[in-house]
């Protein structure tokens, strides 16, 4: 074979086969030229489309012939104790959500007044006098009456010792507390420590927001921890949240509250958050800790 010869032949027709690719390209580009002129845009049309089609088909073939690589095993990657810090979740994010939608719903009935907040400037609200002369918060009446009328009919009977209380009345209730101490034996500073256990300072105390309840039965008026076991304030702590109202200050959680386990005390707080709170054993205090704002 002459292969000298083969390839002088195969070189003399592949110049062939230039010349004539090169002559179609100046008869096509003049033509495309000449119809673009002429405000013809079809020809150009046709070419964009076919280049696009080619230049598909090309990244098809590469893709399909293109040999696997397999992949290169990848080391696992050792967390530091910076980057698992970091990568920790609140675990209370929807908890806090769902608390702060509650708020922001009636934040005036959540107010926290407690030993270390104290109830803001020229707190106003418009008062309702019970049957009793005791006074709450018109907010709190309508759910309060179902709550009592429901109590008399279970069988109950109830005596609301205490509601609202003014900031002079409130001075009273702790100064009558710290003298009864001190006829019992105690010093002063005994008596008033003892007595703010159970009493908040004035300007400090839920009774000034006209939102907080002293329940026991009928004919009670001693309020002593011995009352969980009485059948009606039972009741009053079985069924109080379907009331919007809450114990304020529940068992096992003064070192939360600051002043200790009260089964006598009701606050109105609404009915979806008293069942929040209920449904999440939280106080007033570990609410107000989850909000977000």
């Amino acid at each position: 074979m002459d292969i000298q010869g083969f390839f002088a032949r195969l070189l003399k027709s592949l110049k062939r086969t230039g010349k004539k690719i090169r002559r179609f390209f100046k008869r096509y580009t003049r033509l495309l030229v000449r119809h673009t002129k002429a405000g013809d845009y079809s020809v150009l049309i046709y070419t964009i489309t076919v280049l696009v089609v080619f230049a598909l088909i090309i990244v098809l073939l590469v893709n399909i012939i293109k040999p696997d690589k397999k992949e290169k095993k990848k080391e696992p990657v050792i967390a530091t104790k910076s980057d698992a810090v970091t990568e920790l979740k609140d675990p209370n994010t929807e908890l806090r959500a769902e608390c702060q939608a509650i708020y922001d719903k009636n934040k005036e009935l959540l107010l926290l007044v407690n030993t270390k907040t104290a109830i803001p400037e020229n707190y106003e609200f418009e008062q309702h006098t019970l049957n009793s002369g005791a006074i709450i918060d018109e907010r709190a009446y309508i759910d309060l009456y179902r709550m009592l009328k429901a109590c008399n009919d279970a069988g109950y009977h109830y005596n609301i010792i205490s509601a609202y209380r003014d900031q002079e009345t409130q001075q009273g209730v702790i100064d009558r507390n710290v003298q009864e101490l001190m006829d019992k034996g105690l010093s002063q500073e005994e008596a008033f420590e003892k007595t703010m256990e159970t009493v908040q300072a004035v300007g400090h105390s839920e009774h000034e927001t006209g939102l907080a309840l002293d329940i026991t039965e009928e004919g009670i008026y001693s309020l002593t921890e011995d009352l969980e076991s009485n059948k009606t304030i039972k009741w009053f702590t079985d069924n109080c949240t379907q009331y919007g109202f809450v114990v304020r200050y529940p068992k096992d959680k003064a070192d939360i509250t600051g002043i200790s386990y009260e089964p006598w005390h009701f606050r109105y707080v609404g009915e979806e958050a008293a069942q929040f709170m209920t449904e999440h054993n939280l106080t007033l205090e570990e609410f107000h800790s989850l909000l977000i704002n």
